[in-house]
């Protein structure tokens, strides 16, 4: 099974910008043992501007997804919970209801990027092909010590690409086990 890192397009520059989000709730909530502890309904202000564009999903400073896309990940059946969030521009009088989604997670897991050049793929960084992974999951995280990456299978990719989902990008990857480091 193939998979990729479900990021941000960087071509949507007006895209929603959260502020004093600080504090509306403890962002070391988001995970999958203390969801519980998560508003089940939240308002966050975002910056006023005529030209903000609501994409289907919003990655800063945490994943915040449409319903149309919280729709898709349910179809799948990955475990997986959601608190309703409300980004509100005040001035301009826009609103617009998103999901803080809350997946499984695991840091037992590294991430290979595949990039093509001139019709070849180079994997950076190379490893071992002994030590590739197949999970059985369409959805979930992978926490890397720095960041926390949104890996989805490519069912699940293609789903949400046939649903013409605007503000994403994909990048394919290959899945690792970490190397565990032994001690002297």
């Amino acid at each position: 099974m193939k998979y990729f890192e479900l990021k941000g397009n960087e071509r949507y520059k007006f895209t929603p910008r959260l502020i004093n989000w600080y504090g509306g709730f403890d962002v070391r909530n988001i995970r999958i043992d203390k969801f519980y502890k998560l508003p089940n309904c939240h308002l966050l202000e975002i910056e006023s501007s005529e030209g903000t564009i609501f994409p289907d999903a919003i990655f800063f400073p945490f994943l915040l997804v449409s319903p149309m896309i919280r729709n898709v990940i349910k179809m799948y059946g990955d475990v997986s919970h959601f608190r309703d969030i409300i980004l509100l521009d005040a001035k301009c009088g826009k609103s617009e209801l998103y999901h803080l989604p809350v997946f499984e997670e695991t840091r037992d897991l590294q991430i290979g990027y595949k990039i093509y050049d001139k019709g070849s793929c180079k994997i950076e960084p190379e490893k071992g092909a002994d030590r590739i992974l197949t999970m059985k999951r369409n959805i979930f995280w992978v926490h890397d010590g720095q960041k926390r990456h949104t890996i989805i299978s490519q069912d699940l990719a293609e789903s949400l690409l046939r649903r013409e989902a605007i503000g994403i990008d994909l990048q394919e990857i290959v899945l690792y086990k970490k190397e565990k480091k032994e001690n002297r």
